[in-house]
């Protein structure tokens, strides 16, 4: 008998998938079929605490192994989908195993981004997964310098980690800021100091010509032709959208597997979710492919219920997060678009937010250790109401009455 739900990718958004679906009532067998050997888990800790030692890899995971079994979820580990054969609504295993589905999930996550060397792959080091993070969390408790490609949320965030246990860090970056892709000149200078102040170097403008093999050591050749030797390379210069099975079985894909407002992909029987789909978003009037917990999550759950019981768009409104040092940063709306942004608050008391807007309705917000401002942001976010520029920079006014 075909299996009414099979889910590919063990990962956050595959978890949360099973998970809902047990949520919304849904009483068919459920399998879920992932490449490593743990529970679904999730990652944004895996460059925080977890990577400090501050908590332990059970607190990674969504639910325990006895909740799955209690559920009916069939977790199946260490096992790779090799093809979707649509005709015949079924996948393969790389085992030779083939199994039936009646709705197929893919929830297949991102790539790392590597780079491309002339050396070894020894001493370099990737994060994506509990095994990555382990390793690291070695390399942090045994070296005295590291240098770290990329200065976006986790090459910053493993920096304030290694800063705290004493390390010499060094940060390349292609760009000409830190975080350029994702917020504004205001708050990269602000994280720039922050880290500096706190001992690490920035080296900007910096392209990687090559990483050679130098004894036990690594030598990374810039592009400006400086070399810097270390022990220990950290590379995080981005993710990319795992879609070659999509991609293979002939599922429409465009930077990330295209679904439509509850998720489901060019074949009515296959959903996408999490990092490597597509969506589009009714308050952005345009296609958005997100790299976030929320969006693993929200999105889950509409396809969830849409699987269970009733058809549920998915609209929300992305938000992020970084932890660095004693700062929160937490991100709502998509910036890349604004025509004007305004600062409330005061930067050098390290508590602050930029909200951007276009035609006068607010798109995007970051904060700096400004939950309240990121909640009300969020709300105003989603009004899509006209606001005047003075009130919201005027620190006197609360911003509150804008949503009451």
């Amino acid at each position: 008998m075909k299996n009414s739900v099979v889910i590919i990718g063990a990962g956050h958004a595959g978890g949360m998938t099973a998970i809902s679906l047990r949520r919304k009532k849904y009483q068919g067998p459920i399998k879920l079929i992932g490449e490593e050997n743990f529970l679904p888990y999730q990652r944004p800790a895996l460059s925080k605490r977890f990577l400090s030692g501050e908590i332990e890899e059970k607190r990674l995971y969504l639910k325990s192994k006895d909740y799955f079994n209690k559920n009916n979820i069939n977790i199946i580990n260490n096992t790779k989908v090799t093809a979707i054969d649509r005709n015949n609504k079924t996948i393969h295993l790389n085992n030779q195993e083939k199994i039936g589905y009646k709705k197929l999930v893919i929830a297949t996550g991102s790539i790392v981004n590597q780079i491309k060397t002339s050396g070894r792959e020894t001493n370099l080091y990737y994060l994506r997964t509990i095994g990555d993070s382990l390793k690291l969390r070695e390399i942090l408790s045994n070296k005295n310098k590291i240098v770290i490609i990329g200065a976006g949320y986790i090459g910053l965030e493993i920096a304030s980690v290694a800063i705290k246990k004493n390390l010499k860090v060094i940060v390349l970056e292609q760009e000409n800021r830190v975080m350029e892709r994702v917020v504004s000149s205001e708050v990269s200078d602000f994280f720039q100091k922050k880290h500096q102040s706190e001992g690490v170097v920035f080296k900007f403008n910096s392209s990687i010509n090559d990483i050679e093999d130098h004894g036990k050591q690594k030598r990374i050749i810039c592009n400006d032709g400086s070399v810097l030797n270390t022990g220990s390379v950290i590379i995080g210069i981005g993710i990319k959208p795992n879609i070659k099975l999509a991609q293979n079985s002939g599922l429409a894909c465009d930077n990330g597997i295209t679904v439509n407002e509850i998720g489901q992909t060019s074949d009515r029987h296959i959903f996408a979710v999490g990092d490597c789909s597509n969506h589009p978003n009714n308050i952005f009037k345009s296609r958005l492919r997100l790299e976030s917990v929320q969006n693993a999550v929200e999105q889950a759950q509409s396809v969830a219920e849409t699987i269970a019981s009733k058809q549920t768009p998915y609209h929300a409104i992305p938000w992020f997060w970084s932890d660095q040092y004693n700062i929160k940063l937490q991100i709502a709306g998509i910036s890349k678009d604004h025509d004007h942004r305004v600062i409330r608050g005061h930067p050098e008391e390290e508590r602050f937010a930029v909200f951007y807007q276009k035609e006068k309705r607010l798109i995007a917000i970051d904060t700096i250790n400004s939950p309240r401002e990121f909640a009300i942001g969020k709300k105003l976010i989603e009004m899509q109401s006209e606001i005047p520029f003075e009130l919201i920079s005027n620190t006197n006014f609360d911003l509150k009455k804008l949503v009451s």
